[in-house]
């Protein structure tokens, strides 16, 4: 999976490494990077997502009244988008003048990324071969931490799972019997979307919010029942 040609990375260590399957771990971990981030929306809005659900559950199954409480009124809750800006860095007084820890932040995923460019120009011996697992544990742990920096775990949640997904999915269908579709992909990446349409105000009801933040979870459900539950009925039949 690496693109090591041999050297110093010829030892037990990087053999221990390279024969791990890492694709699920991976993909679990981006779904937990994120869901943190709903976590902390979620604790931050406590007051106002009780008083949502309070209004959905007086709607029953009544479509209108639905419509009403997920489109009327944000009930205080803050667009994701304004969120992370405001509230969600997990470094809340940066050791740095601002604009030198944005660069730092920014020059973390920049170095990670040339890193593995160099290694592939001068070291693989398939430059233009697909992107590694090593080299999405790389720059995932490099967007993870500067995002989580920043704007907390529900950036680095959003732009890590699409990064994991496409990978992992691209490597599986390439390798296995199981042909995963990237409709997942697209399922994950909802919420980076979502952010570009809040921070352009281009979409600021709270259903589409709520529909973007939930969406990815959902796609992860469908793809657990389908890798895992869908075989095994299958073959009963």
């Amino acid at each position: 999976m690496g693109t090591s040609t041999g050297g110093w990375t010829d030892n037990a260590l990087f053999n221990w490494w390279n024969d791990l399957s890492l694709g699920w771990p991976l993909m679990l971990s981006a779904v937990l990077l994120y869901l943190g981030g709903l976590v902390q929306y979620g604790l931050a809005h406590e007051s106002g997502l009780s008083t949502l659900g309070e209004r959905l559950r007086a709607a029953g199954t009544d479509v209108a009244a639905l419509q009403a409480a997920l489109t009327e009124s944000r009930y205080g809750l803050a667009q994701p988008a304004a969120f992370i800006v405001e509230d969600g860095a997990l470094v809340g007084e940066p050791p740095l003048p601002t604009q030198q820890w944005y660069g730092a932040l920014a020059g973390l995923v920049g170095v990670t990324v040339l890193a593995f460019a160099l290694n592939r120009a001068f070291r693989a011996r398939r430059p233009y071969k697909w992107v590694t697992i090593n080299e999405t544990v790389g720059v995932s742990l490099a967007v993870a931490i500067a995002a989580g920096a920043y704007g907390g775990p529900l950036l680095a949640g959003a732009l890590v799972m699409p990064l994991v997904y496409l990978v992992i999915v691209r490597h599986t269908r390439m390798a296995f019997q199981f042909k995963p579709t990237y409709l997942y992909v697209v399922g994950v990446s909802a919420p980076v979307v979502g952010l570009v349409l809040d921070a352009a105000e281009a979409a600021p009801m709270l259903v589409v919010d709520l529909a973007v933040m939930v969406l990815p979870l959902l796609s992860v459900v469908v793809l657990l029942l389908s890798a895992f539950v869908r075989p095994k009925v299958a073959a009963r039949f």
